[in-house]
């Protein structure tokens, strides 16, 4: 062997060396940025994930109000609906009394109408073989409007005499 021959070996050793070194370093280069991207897309997603959470908590937020909103309005519903039983209840009750009300105040016509077709008169007037006293037309004895008038007459008299008394005597 002769020195060119052991140089050329150790060349081509040391290539082959490097080879594997610079394949090594473009291997490591290689793994790494693919760990970058891996990384960064990780990221991605977190973030993307990390709103998708929000909203999630967002449309659980919304669906827990329409909830709250649609057992109100539920409520709402069965008081209305009692409410309107009621109402039907007392509507029912009431046609009942006017029923009933129309059937009595048809009997007392039934009735008046019988009465006034037998009597037109009221009861003055009826047929009597004595003429009308003052006392049935005043309802009160005559001598008590005669007493009355008097002394409302008197009264009233020495009323305006103190007047003028009190007027014209100073």
């Amino acid at each position: 062997m002769n020195k060119d021959d052991s140089i050329d070996q150790k060349l081509e050793e040391l290539s082959q060396l490097m080879s594997e070194a610079e394949s090594e370093a473009l291997s490591q280069e290689s793994q790494r940025q693919e760990m970058d991207d891996f990384s960064g897309s990780l990221q991605e997603r977190e973030k993307g994930l990390k709103a998708m959470e929000d909203a999630q908590q967002i449309l659980e937020d919304e669906l827990e109000d329409a909830n709250k909103d649609l057992d109100r309005l539920q409520r709402e519903l069965d008081k209305a609906m009692v409410e309107a039983e009621e109402a039907k209840y007392l509507r029912q009750e009431a046609d009942g009394a006017r029923k009933q009300l129309e059937g009595a105040l048809y009997k007392v016509q039934e009735g008046v109408e019988d009465a006034k077709v037998t009597d037109l008169r009221d009861e003055r007037m009826h047929k009597s073989h004595r003429a009308l006293d003052i006392n049935q037309v005043t309802k009160r004895p005559f001598w008590y409007g005669l007493i009355s008038g008097i002394t409302l007459g008197m009264l009233v008299g020495v009323i305006i005499g103190l007047g003028l008394n009190f007027t014209f005597g100073q």
